[in-house]
């Protein structure tokens, strides 16, 4: 028996596999032919976001509110930027910013203490979660919309009067200490923190990480005074986002913030002191038979004018499978694993630009190689006509993932405002890429790239690159690496 319906079931998904073929093949035919090539094929090229109606609101204390509704799911998210951030931290107490976060959730409050605090959100499917990065920090709390009023004051007493006891202060830095005895692990984390030493510099607050002995030096004193410089009310930007009433929500969310402190930190972000100057970094990893790359210098601000016709160079250079650095590294010459690339343009101070590429040890100079030549030939020779356009669709049509959701709609708009930026930035900046040329794009490529004075560090076998990078003209300077350094 079970044969014969073995036999039944395979007809019957031949049958029906059929009727497929044939509905499909009658649906192109009702069309008409199809295209000859692949350049016969025509898409539609206007690129449009979904428009929200994000309401706006402030307090007297300086809180400032960004409210979405979205009635699709009965849940809440509320997400608080702080004006904050691992840049506040004193030089010596590398760590600090994160060891905070993690005490403030683990630890709760006097009135809800980590414990208790844990299973009052587990009982309810909620998240609390509180983070800091380099220049800005975030709370949050999402919840089902019924129990939104019961979390919103639990969310503000953890928030404002976080308990830091000793033993979670400890569990936290325990877990900071795993992390550096780990970070050693893989190229790319090595690479990464070695190369931004490079660019800005050793010391740099740009560059800097925890060691095992900052770490060691952090008290609950330290915790209590970077909670009180970041948890004032002019460095507060709530967003909301949820199946709420507007008008509603405005009541609750005045009663639940108007007893912040007032106060409003400014953040510092030193200058860089940087020289174009070639050099070459070699960082040894004995256990490996490839090398991870990466090279390239300084790069430029937000507020540079240049900033669009950057980014669409970007993309000619670094645009995924369509780039000319993937096009001729991997698929012409088959050198590297992976290749990618960006010209950075920060807000608060420079980026970085950098190519990156994962080669076999013994094809490290001829990838090095590659990458110069194609940053030589985009500034002497220009770009194809073809590839601006082609570079301008794969940008602008990338954007359209920034505007997809509620909460990224919301988190874009409170990002403009906590950077001092103008609300309209994301349609400006889609309109100027609109407006790059070929020639916009030859000129930056000429006046920011700098193929002949790039710092270029390679994380690989030392023993294996010994007489790989002998032909190289400059010295090989190499960087030492310790389960504790930096």
């Amino acid at each position: 028996m079970r044969r014969w319906w073995n036999i039944a079931g395979s007809w019957t998904g031949i049958v029906l596999l059929v009727f497929l073929l044939v509905g499909l093949l009658t649906a192109c035919a009702q069309h008409g032919p199809g295209p000859e090539s692949l350049e016969d094929l025509r898409f539609e090229r206007s690129v449009s976001w979904p428009e929200y109606e994000v309401r706006t609101f402030e307090l007297d204390n300086g809180v400032r509110f960004f409210l979405l509704e979205d009635h699709e799911l009965p849940l809440i998210d509320m997400q608080v930027t702080l004006r904050s951030g691992a840049i506040q931290v004193p030089e010596g107490k590398e760590g600090l910013a994160r060891i905070v976060a993690d005490a403030m959730r683990s630890g709760g409050s006097e009135e809800h203490p980590g414990t208790a605090l844990d299973a009052l959100l587990e009982n309810r499917a909620a998240k609390m979660s509180f983070s800091f990065s380099l220049g800005s920090g975030s709370a949050g709390l999402n919840c089902l919309k019924k129990d939104f009023p019961r979390l919103l004051p639990v969310f503000m007493d953890v928030l404002q009067n976080p308990r830091f006891p000793e033993d979670k202060i400890a569990l936290a830095k325990q877990q900071l200490r795993t992390s550096i005895s780990r970070r050693n692990d893989e190229q790319r984390d090595v690479a990464i923190r070695k190369y931004k030493k490079l660019i800005y510099g050793e010391d740099s607050v740009y560059a800097r990480v925890p060691q095992y002995e900052t770490v060691d030096t952090i008290d609950r004193e330290d915790l209590v005074r970077f909670h009180e410089q970041a948890v004032q009310a002019g460095n507060l930007y709530v967003g909301l986002v949820g199946d709420f009433d507007a008008e509603e929500m405005k009541d609750r969310l005045r009663e639940a913030f108007s007893g912040v402190k007032a106060g409003r930190s400014e953040l510092d972000f030193p200058e860089v002191d940087y020289r174009y100057q070639r050099s070459v970094h070699l960082v040894d990893k004995p256990n490996v038979n490839q090398t991870y790359i990466l090279m390239g210098h300084i790069g430029d601000l937000r507020r540079n004018p240049d900033y669009p016709g950057l980014q669409v160079l970007n993309e000619v250079l670094s645009g995924g499978y369509s780039g000319r650095l993937f096009q001729e590294i991997r698929t012409k010459r088959g050198l590297a694993y992976s290749v990618f690339g960006r010209y950075g343009c920060n807000i608060d101070y420079p980026g970085m630009f950098f190519v990156g590429v994962r080669t076999k040890s013994d094809t490290t100079l001829e990838a090095i190689r590659a990458v110069e030549k194609e940053l030589k030939a985009v500034r002497s020779e220009g770009v194809a006509p073809e590839e601006v356009p082609r570079a301008k669709d794969r940008f602008l049509n990338s954007l359209v993932f920034n505007y997809d959701t509620p909460q990224k709609v919301l988190q874009r708009r409170i990002h403009y405002a906590y950077k001092g930026m103008d609300g309209d930035s994301f349609k400006e900046l889609i309109g100027e890429v609109k407006d790059v040329d070929r020639g916009d794009v030859e000129r930056v490529a000429e006046e920011y790239l700098h193929p002949e004075k790039m710092k270029i560090l390679l994380v690989g076998n030392k023993k294996e690159l010994q007489e790989e990078l002998a032909p190289m003209k400059e010295r090989v300077r190499e960087l030492e690496l310790s389960s504790s350094e930096n």
